[in-house]
């Protein structure tokens, strides 16, 4: 099974690449644990949940009937953001990482209750996750620069 210790901003995680089909993604990893299918604003979206890689896949259908990667949530506690910024990064190091970026201001949202704060970021199509304010999870989207803003 191939590891996934690396996300990379607008590319993947991993050998995983945005736009590779679900046969890609299981061929790579292995059966899923879970899988969940959704319909939201009209499009069908596949889930892949992978228990023990603590990542999810998120496929959107494509054209040809396929699914293909479009997003992935990891927790896992290895994982680094283009091999530069390590999960369990404070708060702090990350906003000079994404300073560095020269990412705009995120959307910020906290957790009533948890205390988990979530950035977005639009322009990376990165949302990080922090617990006990340190980096503790990321969600990276696929997004085609060519493609107007709704």
């Amino acid at each position: 099974m191939n590891k996934i210790n690396n996300l990379v901003i607008g590319q993947g995680i991993g050998p995983a690449k945005f736009l590779m089909p679900k046969s890609e993604i299981i061929e790579l990893f292995g059966k899923p644990d879970e899988e969940s299918l959704e319909t939201e604003d009209g499009e069908k979206l596949l889930t892949l949940f992978y228990d023990r890689m603590m990542t999810d896949f998120t496929f959107e259908e494509a054209e040809d009937g396929d699914f293909v990667l479009t997003s992935f949530l990891c927790s896992a506690p290895e994982t680094t953001i283009d091999n530069k910024i390590k999960f369990g990064a404070s708060e702090e190091e990350f906003l000079k990482y994404a300073k560095s970026m020269k990412a705009s201001e995120p959307e910020v949202q906290t957790e009533p209750g948890t205390g988990e704060k979530f950035l977005y970021y639009s322009d990376l199509g990165l949302m990080a996750v922090f617990t006990d304010g340190v980096l503790s999870a990321a969600q990276l989207e696929y997004w085609d620069e060519e493609e107007p803003d709704e």
